[in-house]
């Protein structure tokens, strides 16, 4: 059985890295009987840095004003609305009141994720979580809870979490992935070959 190997670097605010998560999920399903899928390698990216939203996040609409009127007018009714619906045919029930928020956080909670093996069934939660339910995904307490659930120690998750080092390495890996980057995120990374 062929083995294929994937590399994401997504952002956990980008709708478009929700879509990209959930249909690599879909088609590790509809290819389990002659795939061997390697556990996903994640690369978390911040397109934003920290400091350009306020603690309680953006509005999603305001953040697209933001723009500008012309860049705005394309995104709201024409970005977002496409996403919304191809979203919309994998299952996902976008929200548009969602808040944009920085990533430090839920990206340190990523690679404790990683280091244990959960890290794709971490990043569908969260990003369902945020896009469908509203929940900021820097919260500690969802954080440890939904790491624990996945067997991860809530020790290694508060240590992750309050590591004073967090936000730097952030801004590397932020760093390192833009100059990999070939377009936006999210970037799906396929190799295949034999086992």
């Amino acid at each position: 059985m062929p083995r294929v190997e994937v590399r994401v670097i997504l952002d956990f605010m980008c709708p478009w890295s929700f879509i990209g998560m959930r249909s690599l999920q879909l088609a590790k399903t509809r290819f389990a009987d002659t795939l061997d899928f390697a556990a996903t390698e994640f690369i978390p990216f911040e397109f934003d840095p920290p400091g350009t939203y306020p603690p309680e996040g953006t509005d999603w609409t305001e953040y697209c004003k933001s723009y500008g009127e012309a860049k705005a007018k394309f995104l709201l009714e024409e970005k977002l609305p496409r996403a919304f619906a191809l979203g919309s045919s994998l299952g996902i029930k976008f929200r548009i009141d969602r808040r944009i928020v920085d990533t430090v956080d839920v990206n340190a909670a990523l690679e404790v994720a990683q280091r244990h093996g959960v890290a794709e069934a971490f990043v569908l939660d969260t990003l369902s979580e945020h896009f469908e339910h509203l929940e900021n995904p820097n919260q500690p307490k969802f954080l440890r809870a939904r790491l624990e659930a996945l067997g991860v120690p809530g020790t290694e998750v508060d240590a992750a979490l309050t590591d004073p080092d967090r936000a730097y390495r952030n801004a590397k890996r932020t760093q390192t992935a833009r100059a990999s980057l070939r377009g936006g995120v999210p970037q799906f990374e396929v190799r295949c070959g034999s086992r």
